[in-house]
């Protein structure tokens, strides 16, 4: 039996080399360096909700591969009549895979099929109902604009069940004249059609800011809501993305590059705030946004690191150096992201104490 779709639309209203890194296992266990312990985070501690139907967690940018990974991974936690995706209208009928049978659903989606189409998806124009009744609001766009648009017209929304509004953003936006955040915030090019219809970035500048730009303007938008709400704001910042979502479609639907960062890349480094760069897994980063919802512990703001990097050089002409080593080959034996076989996402339990590590 394949997994079909049941949308529900029926919203009624606007409806440096890190000293002391520690290393997350979700496999086997917390493996932390504790040669120093340094302060906890403190953050606004507000009582901790679980989503409900009446309170459901609302998820906007669903529709990135993150997005996809914490919807359902949400799902998963809380069952999907107590999630709901913001989804623009003209997607929604193709968000949930028509073609794959349920037996592998679950494997590579984290969640079961008759469950995930229990969510309810709404356009952001016809989502005030549920941003008014949320318990949490989680943005997920990965580009930088579209979370300033995405904060913009829903922040204003969130009622007085909303504990926290997590939001992804970057390493880097207060470093954006430095490399290699500089390269990283150029503003994108216009698509140009190519040969076979092709669509290719190479065109003239869009005129879109570049997307450290956006996630700043992001970032800005969410503490100027917040600074008038009885809600807090929670930043998890990423590295540059890798790592597939779920896959969804045939089995050559894994991207070879990302396949390679789910398997090889099991581990996860925390940093205060706008600190260090590198690459960040997408599943874990979907994890950690997921339980900063929930955690009776939430940081404020913390980048999320599963590759740590660091330039070489003046100025970084000599390019970039990886300072973390990847998961051991007897963790990654067994695992292949074309058959669906992936390592489990970080345990919330493990984001706590790492983050206790700082």
């Amino acid at each position: 039996r394949a997994l079909t779709v049941r949308t529900n639309v029926s919203m009624s209203a606007l409806a440096s080399v890190p000293v002391a890194v520690t290393r997350a296992d979700s496999r086997a266990g917390l493996r932390a360096s504790r040669t120093s312990r340094a302060r906890v985070l403190r953050a606004s501690v507000v009582t901790s909700a679980t989503a409900t139907k009446d309170a459901p967690v609302v998820v906007a940018g669903a529709t990135t591969s993150t997005g996809r990974l914490v919807a359902s991974l949400a799902v998963k936690k809380y069952g999907g009549a107590n999630v709901v995706l913001v989804v623009n209208k003209d997607a929604q009928k193709t968000y949930w895979p028509e073609d794959m049978p349920e037996d592998v659903v679950e494997q590579r989606m984290f969640a079961p099929a008759d469950e995930l189409v229990k969510c309810v998806l709404v356009d952001p124009r016809e989502a005030a109902d549920a941003l008014g009744k949320c318990s949490s609001v989680i943005f997920c766009a990965e580009w930088g604009a579209t979370q300033a648009e995405l904060a913009t017209a829903l922040t204003p929304l969130l009622g007085s069940n909303c504990g926290r509004a997590v939001m992804l953003s970057r390493v880097g936006i207060n470093r954006r004249d430095k490399a290699p955040f500089e390269t990283q915030n150029k503003p994108p090019k216009k698509m140009q059609e190519m040969a076979l219809g092709l669509k290719l970035p190479f065109g003239e500048n869009s005129g879109q800011p570049g997307t450290l730009d956006g996630f700043a303007d992001a970032e800005g938008v969410l503490a100027a809501a917040q600074a008038n709400s009885k809600w807090t704001a929670h930043v998890v910042r990423s590295g540059e993305l890798r790592g597939n979502g779920p896959l969804l479609l045939a089995d050559l639907s894994a991207r070879l590059v990302d396949n390679l960062y789910d398997v090889k890349y099991q581990d996860l480094y925390f940093r205060k705030g706008d600190d260090g760069q590198g690459y960040t897994k997408r599943l874990n980063l979907a994890a950690t946004l997921l339980h900063t919802t929930t955690t009776t512990t939430p940081a404020p703001d913390v980048a999320a690191l599963s590759v740590v990097c660091e330039m070489v050089g003046p100025f970084g002409l000599l390019g970039e150096m990886t300072v973390t080593e990847p998961t051991g080959v007897e963790r990654r034996k067994g695992y292949d992201m074309a058959k669906g076989k992936a390592p489990g996402p970080i345990a919330g339990e493990l984001i706590d104490e790492l983050i206790a590590e700082l």
